[in-house]
């Protein structure tokens, strides 16, 4: 394997791509960084690495003018942890390397960071990790420290299960003693705002929790504020999010091309896809591709890419009229790439969103192109009318299944409404069901509102169009009782009423 010896004007010119592994010289030792962990173009780099025949983190400061000081204060909030007795990764070296760049190196712990183990796990042992949490941010709090970066990324959970505070230039000391209440219950909220499965009743656990390990009296006053509170915080991370997928940045690469632009999850980016985003017409006439949707409006396909499967929607030209009438307005393609990040930020399912394509090569010729992950399943309408033949017909087996189901169906619209979100037509073709897991699709109408009055009024149309799937058949007889109860408990709950 070969080695690539680098440069600080080499890293800084990067733009996330590079050629691994890079080896750096500090004082006439090697420093070989091997798997990239983390950029930030032109600031910094995380690598996992070898030095001193020791496996490292390797983390460089790349900025031309602020690259000293971020150093200097990762440094020093690592000291400061240490110094207070909570867990963090031990700083072993730091400094300025022979090629001008300055360095961390900490030691390399066994596990993941939580944003990993979020992905992966059950809302039941989440909820066990977030009472693990809750006595390391008593930990901070009680040493008069604040994180200012609560994203799970910043928390390691090692192989031995104990939990490792990271990103130390986001550390402050605010107070020689134990923070206040109100600094405390602040902090904790903007953490437990980074996950959408806390509900109002786990907010309350957690909240209590924290206050038996901080001697801390909470009130039903401070438990409502703080439920409030996390709330806030969570609509703030979602503007900030759905701003952040919109240019070039980690999670999306953006491409101008001639008279648009492109946006694709950087995961996805490879030479393939590439030739999509610059000739998806040729994919849309492949005879490989398959027809889900034919309209006017839009067309849906099935396209063959490097022998994957991917769903591509594309959004026909409807004329100068139309164009000057919703002139600035968004492209629904870009409703759909918006809204899909939306859902999947939030964890509720909906196929991945793969890239987006905006056209507009003269006015009323605008036309985009919306990719997702391609997905096998049923619509909820053939679900609940299947039949299980390998069932017998007393068995319990097939309503357990469809029961599972329809819970998950009920707890997508009460998450829905709990965020003042509205789909825009609730047909149960748009909910697709795949090995017991339940997607919403269609995204291209859906509306977080912001105010109650406004999403009040589009609710009493979801809800209806809804509640109307249910007496088509004679084989959704046995559901309708159970999704009219469950609407109707859901509108009696603020902000449904």
């Amino acid at each position: 394997m070969s080695v690539y010896q680098t440069t600080l004007d080499a890293l800084q010119k990067i733009d996330y791509q590079l050629t691994l592994p890079l080896q750096l010289i500090i004082n006439g030792q090697s420093l070989q960084c091997d798997n990239l962990l983390r950029i930030v173009p032109k600031k910094r780099m995380v690598f996992q690495g070898k030095w001193a025949n020791e496996t490292v983190i390797i983390k460089l400061f790349l900025h031309p003018k602020r690259a000293k000081k971020h150093c200097s204060r990762e440094a020093s909030g690592a000291k400061l942890l240490d110094s207070k007795h909570i867990l963090s990764p031990e700083l072993v070296a730091q400094g300025l390397s022979d090629e001008g760049i300055y360095y961390l190196i900490f030691r390399y712990i066994n596990g993941q960071n939580l944003a990993q183990f979020w992905s992966k796990n059950s809302q039941e042992k989440r909820f066990n990790i977030l009472k693990k949490l809750m006595f390391v941010l008593a930990q901070h709090h009680r040493s008069g420290l604040i994180h200012q970066d609560l994203h799970y990324a910043n928390f390691f959970l090692a192989d031995n299960d104990s939990i490792y505070t990271l990103d130390g230039e986001e550390v402050r000391a605010i107070s020689d003693s134990a923070l206040n209440k109100k600094d405390r219950l602040t902090n904790l909220a903007l953490f437990l705002a980074q996950t959408f499965d806390v509900t109002e009743n786990m907010s309350y656990l957690l909240l209590d929790y924290y206050a038996s390990l901080s001697t801390l009296n909470i009130s039903k006053t401070d438990q409502k504020q703080f439920f409030l509170s996390i709330k806030d915080q969570q609509k703030k991370r979602i503007q900030h999010y759905l701003k952040k997928i919109l240019r070039d940045c980690t999670d999306v690469s953006y491409q101008k091309i001639p008279q648009g632009y492109t946006l694709c999850r950087r995961e996805h980016h490879n030479s393939d896809i590439q030739q999509f985003l610059e000739q998806p017409d040729v994919f849309f006439q492949d005879k490989n591709s398959r027809y889900l949707k034919q309209g006017n409006t839009c067309t849906v396909k099935s396209i063959l890419i490097a022998n994957k499967r991917y769903a591509v929607k594309r959004y026909n030209p409807k004329g100068i009229m139309y164009e000057l009438l919703h002139k600035g307005q968004f492209s629904r393609a870009k409703k759909s790439w918006l809204n899909a990040h939306l859902l999947g930020f939030m964890g509720i399912a909906t196929p991945e969103p793969i890239a987006l394509i905006e056209h507009t090569p003269s006015l009323g010729q605008r036309c985009s192109y919306f990719m997702s992950a391609y997905i096998e399943g049923q619509s909820s309408w053939d679900f609940f009318c299947e039949q299980d033949e390998t069932a017998p017909l007393d068995s319990t087996k097939r309503d357990n299944t469809k029961q599972v189901i329809a819970d998950k169906l009920v707890a997508t619209l009460a998450k829905f409404c709990d965020y003042q979100i509205t789909h825009g037509d609730l047909k149960g073709s748009n909910f697709l069901v795949s090995e017991n897991k339940l997607w919403v699709l269609d995204l291209d109408a859906m509306t977080q509102h912001n105010s109650q009055q406004q999403f009040m009024k589009y609710w009493q149309k979801d809800k209806h169009r809804f509640l109307q799937n249910w007496y088509k058949k004679d084989c959704y007889l046995p559901w309708q009782g159970y999704f009219n109860q469950a609407i109707e408990q859901m509108s009696k709950l603020i902000p449904c009423k």
